[in-house]
């Protein structure tokens, strides 16, 4: 969402806010979409350093019983192990606020 443009359309006309609740719900989604995003652009990054990946497939390991290579689809232990530690930092949110 452009948030710039939103944020105008419910400016009111005398520019000044009477409604905070609306203003503070607003800041809290657009904080959290730019959570979203951003996790989303540094588990790409991640995954994008996996070791196994070769182009856009998943190289099987020597062990495996798996003979043709599949494409990543990012759940893997690899990408689960970053994604905890991302959990754990905090600071974002996962839902939207009601």
């Amino acid at each position: 969402m452009k948030w710039k443009e939103h944020l105008k359309r419910q400016l009111p006309s005398n520019g000044r806010w009477e409604n905070y609740e609306q203003l503070y719900r607003m800041c809290l989604l657009a904080y959290a979409e730019g959570c979203n995003e951003e996790k989303k652009k540094a588990l790409e990054a991640y995954r994008l350093r996996c070791g196994r990946l070769f182009g856009n497939r998943c190289m099987p390991s020597a062990g495996s019983r798996a003979d043709q290579k599949k494409i990543c689809d990012a759940d893997c232990s690899y990408i689960r192990k970053y994604e905890f530690e991302l959990y754990k930092l905090g600071g974002c949110m996962e839902d939207s606020p009601e």
